[in-house]
């Protein structure tokens, strides 16, 4: 893949908070229940892999999760392919329930347990993510060529309904299982060479630099102080804080589990939660140690880079 199926900082961003809140915080059903939202929407991306990799390797470009800037906004594409003759953009749900595609609006509803929701038409947002894409690529100067979408279900426990008179609307829907036979009929009514290797290269490499991450501060989210925050190396076993550091190991004093590299995890929790920065003073304090030789062993042991001098050095995630 041109760009791999990765799972967004944003859900590393809910783990490392969901290990870092008491448990009777009160936003915690909150936090859960947006994690358990993303992480669906993940998975049912990456169980997209199985079927993707059934594509030669040689024909198509395929790129996860990328997020383009356009004026002032940024469209984000769930997946997108792209070969010497067209792209395609898949927008994927993985959601339980029945699909209700009505001809009034162009408005879907989800039926699920009884409880029927309008939600967003994922035919119409994959439309949208390929318009903006078409004038993202003129505006940077590439060929024109053919930009198809399509709505993936990834969801075996989801059917799909589609109101009488809608019909049309099927040439963009497929379960996960139909979307190479999908990809088939699209490339076999696609067959003229457009875009060169030469031209490919370059989409792709605009693509790739061009792809901008979402910054997504989760205390500005859930309204939070850097105080709720506990702090502490936690135990991989039991989740207990905080670990003592005994003569170099790492022990729990709830399970008795011991590590040597525990406070690796505590580190990029802070990185995640509290700032993108940290010195040897924050991690002695973040990790309840008060030696700044150990505090510099264990960061210049992580693959971290780093600005300053010894004294006043400052470490980031790379």
């Amino acid at each position: 893949m041109a760009k791999e199926c990765e799972p967004p900082e944003r859900i590393k961003k809910y783990e490392a908070l969901d290990s870092r809140l008491r448990e009777n915080h009160p936003i915690r059903p909150i936090l859960l229940t947006e994690y358990k939202n993303w992480m669906a929407g993940y998975k049912g991306e990456k169980s997209l892999i199985f079927h993707l990799s059934m594509l030669p390797d040689s024909k198509y470009l395929i790129f996860h999760n990328i997020r383009l800037q356009l004026g002032k906004y940024y469209f984000q594409i769930d997946y997108l392919m792209l070969c010497s003759a067209f792209a395609l953009v898949l927008e994927v749900k993985n959601r339980i329930g029945e699909y209700h595609f009505e001809n009034y609006l162009n408005q879907t509803t989800l039926k699920f347990n009884d409880k029927v929701e309008r939600i967003k038409n994922p035919v119409l947002q994959a439309r949208v993510q390929a318009i903006k894409l078409k004038k993202w690529l003129q505006k940077h100067n590439c060929s024109e060529f053919p930009i198809h979408y399509l709505f993936v279900n990834s969801n075996e426990r989801a059917s799909i309904r589609i109101e009488p008179g809608n019909e049309r609307i099927l040439r963009y829907i497929c379960n996960s299982e139909g979307l190479i036979e999908k990809i088939t009929q699209i490339a076999n009514y696609n067959k003229t060479v457009i875009l060169d290797t030469k031209e490919l290269r370059k989409i792709k490499r605009l693509l790739l630099t061009n792809h901008t991450p979402e910054k997504f501060d989760i205390l500005e989210h859930f309204k939070l102080l850097l105080h709720d925050i506990l702090t502490g190396v936690q135990c991989p076993e039991c989740r207990f804080l905080p670990m003592e550091y005994i003569y170099g190991t790492w022990v729990c004093a709830k399970c008795n589990y011991k590590s040597k590299t525990a406070h690796i995890q505590a580190i990029y929790d802070y990185f995640l939660l509290c700032k993108p920065s940290i010195t040897n003073s924050e991690v002695r304090q973040f990790l309840h140690i008060e030696s700044p030789r150990v505090a510099h062993k264990f960061l210049s042991h992580m693959d971290l880079a780093f600005s300053g001098t010894f004294k006043d050095r400052i470490y980031f995630p790379k």
